[in-house]
């Protein structure tokens, strides 16, 4: 089957891109580095978030709790000031919807999105899960989880009972991880190929395994993993016709 085309965004040089905050109302730690960190961001043209900025998000409920409201007033303040905010759905966070996106002056791309370079070299957005091709029980999960029926079902349950079920998955999916070999959950190249062939990409660039690694692709394709939001390379600086890998502990604006 043809893989659909993703859209495309326009990434100026400077526009930057991190993944995998896993905020938790529970650690407030996280979220002010998260915070300290938009507020550099002043001069920055776009700022892309590769997926999993929440460590669960059950729907519009969760938009009013403190710690949530105040980051996406951030969120909000950053667009309006002139950052274009680009958020990829992550395995933790697919559920972020239309209320997120009035509340944060974000975008939201749920498969992600094309980012094309000033030089023309297009750059595939995408969180990363797809990738591990081996782990077939979790892409069958996956694939029902992000469902219609399932969406619908998960924002239409009280936020009580939303945010069991999210903790209750989320409590599964990290005794299911630890069972499995590394190997087994490994993201493939194979994989990153294919999907960046499909989408006619020089650049991929994902989140999901938390450790940083570079590598070619099959057709001289470059694919980026950063690390998780706090480690020494969970950043890509976006310049004409090419990344830099950074710390967002470095990046002002």
């Amino acid at each position: 089957m043809k893989a659909r085309a993703l859209p495309v965004v326009e990434l100026a040089p400077g526009s930057r891109v991190i993944a995998d905050l896993h905020l938790d109302p529970g650690e407030r730690a996280p979220w002010s580095a998260f915070l300290t960190f938009l507020a550099r961001q002043r001069n920055v043209p776009a700022l892309v978030v590769l997926g999993d900025l929440f460590e669960y998000w059950i729907g519009p409920a969760q938009a009013r709790a403190g710690a949530v409201a105040e980051c996406l007033a951030a969120l909000a303040e950053r667009a309006l000031a002139g950052t274009a905010v680009h958020v990829v759905h992550g395995n933790r966070d697919f559920l972020l919807g239309p209320e997120f996106e009035r509340a944060s002056g974000a975008r939201v791309h749920a498969s992600g999105f094309v980012g094309r370079l000033a030089s023309g070299a297009r750059l595939l957005c995408v969180h990363g899960d797809e990738f591990a091709t081996r782990d077939r029980s979790y892409q069958r999960l996956r694939s029902v989880l992000r469902s219609r029926p399932v969406r619908a079902l998960a924002r239409a349950l009280p936020g009580g009972a939303s945010a069991a079920l999210a903790r209750g998955l989320r409590r599964g999916s990290r005794k299911a991880v630890a069972q499995k070999s590394a190997d087994y959950v490994e993201l493939q190249a194979e994989a990153a190929a294919a999907l960046a062939a499909a989408q006619g990409a020089g650049f991929v660039v994902c989140g999901h395994a938390h450790r940083y690694r570079l590598e070619e692709l099959a057709g001289g394709v470059s694919w980026t993993v950063l690390d998780a939001f706090g480690g020494p390379r969970d950043l890509l600086e976006v310049r004409r016709d090419s990344l830099v890998p950074s710390s967002s502990r470095a990046a002002g604006g």
